[in-house]
């Protein structure tokens, strides 16, 4: 049981974290508040269902995946939580009884700390992908299905990459203005999305290098 409510916080957190990046004018500025109270409350519960990796962030040995998990949560919660003191920051915008004058550079950190979380949300999401997509390579093997497989990663890593480019991330990453005009909501999601899965390729990929190295240093 406990496991469906993860997976099922975890698709809710996804779901709303697209939606809140889609943000634009006339989309209503309060309701993007309200819902960005009910993503940090979804994190929160998400980090209380996954307490289990703080009791053990001590303990054991930190091969490569384990190290690289941890550096990339780290830096996830520390986005999210960049997310949550920057948008507290800017609340008069969107509710008048904020007593919080209104610094507009804390915005700029919202926008940054935002695009740096849903790329680390994607790195995440690719650690846990490898173990998926290493079984499917591993099942199809030498075939011409398996081909296939490695075909479909190769155009989904240049799909993530194109629309990593064309979505402008980067510069909000480095905090850089800028005023793209909205896309329409299918193509916004289709990007995203792609962005999403290229990630979880690279990253896939990454480690499957990492592997192949360590298996050649014991020959």
């Amino acid at each position: 049981m406990k496991r469906y409510g993860k997976i099922l916080t975890d698709i809710a957190m996804l779901a709303l974290f697209l939606y809140l990046m889609s943000y634009h004018p006339g989309m209503g500025l309060r309701l993007h508040a309200i819902l960005g109270i009910i993503l940090f409350a979804l994190f929160i519960l998400h980090h209380f269902l996954n307490a289990r990796w703080y009791a053990v962030l001590f303990k054991g040995q930190y091969r490569f995946r384990r190290m690289i998990m941890t550096v990339s949560d780290s830096l996830l919660l520390f986005a999210m939580l960049s997310m949550m003191v920057s948008s507290f920051m800017i609340s008069g915008l969107a509710f008048p009884i904020s007593f919080l004058p209104v610094a507009f550079y804390w915005r700029d950190i919202h926008v940054m700390s935002t695009a740096w979380g849903f790329m680390l949300m994607a790195f995440h999401l690719g650690i846990h992908a490898h173990s998926f997509l290493s079984k499917i390579e591993a099942k199809m093997g030498e075939t011409i299905f398996g081909y296939v497989i490695y075909l479909l990663e190769l155009l989904v890593l240049g799909v993530g990459i194109y629309g990593f480019l064309q979505s402008g991330l980067w510069n909000d990453m480095r905090r850089i203005p800028q005023s793209l005009p909205p896309l329409p909501d299918a193509l916004f999601y289709a990007q995203y999305m792609g962005i999403i899965g290229g990630m979880c390729v690279a990253v896939h990929g990454l480690l499957g290098v990492v592997q192949k190295i360590k298996k050649f240093d014991k020959k």
